[in-house]
């Protein structure tokens, strides 16, 4: 049946935070086609509440939620579709006409405690936007490690002719936990350079492009026992917490390098501490940690070996651009009552 009643799009996130940007980004939407009405009403969260909703089984916070204003309150009641970073509990009692929510970002933990599910209300996620930018970020800190950079600037500032001999990537066994968007973007890079891939995933029935071995996820330590590099790049759930516990370092090779690039919940922070600091473990790279932001006092800061970088592997330009893009995109399958791209599991939490 043809459509002929408008499809309401509330913008909950500040398109002002990317200035012309975003605003082109409202006119991407707009000509996806006649019937598309564009709202913007910004809602959001702080940091530290996006934060602790994102975790799975997240206490009800609503206490520290902000208090709606007529004009949220206004949008959210006339929207079918909204477009957000946070949304408010109890989402669908603020919004009986949403059927489907798109999430600014790769991860959309924060967004699973609005009641979706139960009001079976879609969500999508804008995975593999920033997969690129990313993956290009994970083989910079590769490269900064294996050919001893930082060492080679140290020594340019104290004027100081001190070779430093790196190693070689070709050849060099690269391991990957997880094989989503961001580390088969990795995967691709890696084999550019040489690299063996294994990588590590639900489903092994099938081989990846620009992988050489898969294991399941129940044989992490043969993954990590094999690799020179270990990249992490996985969703927090509850399988995912703590995965790479004490029992996992000690089971990578001495001197092995780790990225890591999904979330900070992955890691047990003191066991990498306490392996780097024995010299067990070659070096890690941090853009995500388990508290963000760092505590100016934490030991991953001064620990041998750490680079730690404040979660901006990503590029913001290429995030919204592909966000809109990939948007505007689903939207029209919806008005054609197709399926939607990348559809969130919020029971599995990703």
């Amino acid at each position: 049946m043809t459509r002929t009643a408008p499809l309401t799009v509330g913008v909950l996130f500040p398109v002002d935070w990317i200035g012309e940007q975003g605003l082109a980004g409202l006119e991407v939407l707009r000509s996806v086609d006649p019937l598309v009405e564009v709202l913007v009403e910004p809602y959001l969260e702080s940091e530290d509440l996006r934060t602790a909703r994102s975790r799975p089984g997240a206490p009800d916070l609503r206490d520290q939620a902000p208090a709606l204003t007529e004009a949220q309150r206004d949008v959210l009641a006339r929207s079918e579709v909204l477009l957000a970073l946070d949304l408010p509990y109890d989402v669908a009692e603020l919004a009986p006409r949403l059927r489907w929510v798109q999430g600014v970002g790769a991860g959309t933990g924060q967004l699973h405690t609005a009641g979706l599910a139960e009001a079976h209300i879609t969500l999508t996620s804008n995975a593999g936007a920033n997969s690129v930018g990313i993956a290009e970020f994970v083989m910079a800190r590769i490269l900064e490690w294996a050919k001893h950079l930082r060492a080679i600037d140290t020594s340019q500032s104290r004027r100081a002719w001190e070779p430093h001999y790196g190693l070689q990537l070709s050849g060099a066994t690269i391991g990957l936990i997880g094989l989503g968007a961001i580390n088969t973007e990795v995967a691709r890079r890696a084999r550019a350079f040489g690299m063996s891939v294994i990588a590590s995933r639900r489903d092994v029935s099938a081989g990846a492009e620009d992988v050489d071995r898969l294991v399941p996820p129940g044989r992490l330590e043969e993954l990590l026992g094999a690799a020179d590099v270990v990249v992490a790049a996985v969703p927090e759930t509850v399988e995912t917490r703590g995965l790479l516990d004490e029992a996992a370092l000690a089971a990578m090779r001495p001197g092995a390098f780790l990225v890591n690039v999904g979330r900070g919940s992955v890691l047990d922070e003191a066991a990498l501490v306490q392996a780097l600091e024995e010299g067990r473990l070659g070096g890690a790279a941090l853009d995500v940690v388990a508290h963000e932001p760092l505590p100016p006092d934490h030991p991953l800061w001064t620990t041998p070996g750490v680079a730690v970088s404040a979660h901006c592997a990503s590029v913001p330009s290429a995030l919204f651009t592909n966000l809109f893009r990939s948007f505007a995109a689903n939207l029209r399958r919806y008005l054609d009552d197709e399926p939607l791209l990348h559809r969130v599991d919020i029971a599995r939490g990703y």
